[in-house]
């Protein structure tokens, strides 16, 4: 059993812990986030995706080059996502808002 903050909105499906240093200083290891399921996202915000076997909170940006998974640490590169990668949208990130 985990405890689910009073703040979190009602609209939370699942929550999970942040594992890793990419989402830096948005999202911190170790950190819980709530995840509000949904197939698809806007531009510009973070989600949880699968992508080719691994899982990734990251932020969702489509730009004139194609669709990237991006991390907020600057020592990662952004993630292009090909039309041959194995990809699905869990659901966005609404706690803490990013």
């Amino acid at each position: 059993m985990v405890e689910v903050p009073d703040d979190v909105p009602d609209s939370a499906t699942f929550g999970l812990h942040v594992c890793g240093d990419s989402m830096e200083p948005t999202l911190l290891d170790g950190q819980a986030v709530w995840v509000q399921m949904q197939p698809a996202l806007e531009n510009g915000e973070v989600g949880i995706f699968y992508l080719d076997g691994n899982a990734y909170v990251k932020e969702y940006r489509q730009t004139e080059k194609g669709v990237f998974l991006v991390s907020h640490n600057g020592k990662y590169a952004p993630i292009a996502i090909k039309e041959y990668n194995e990809t699905r949208i869990y659901g966005k990130v609404i706690y803490p808002r990013c």
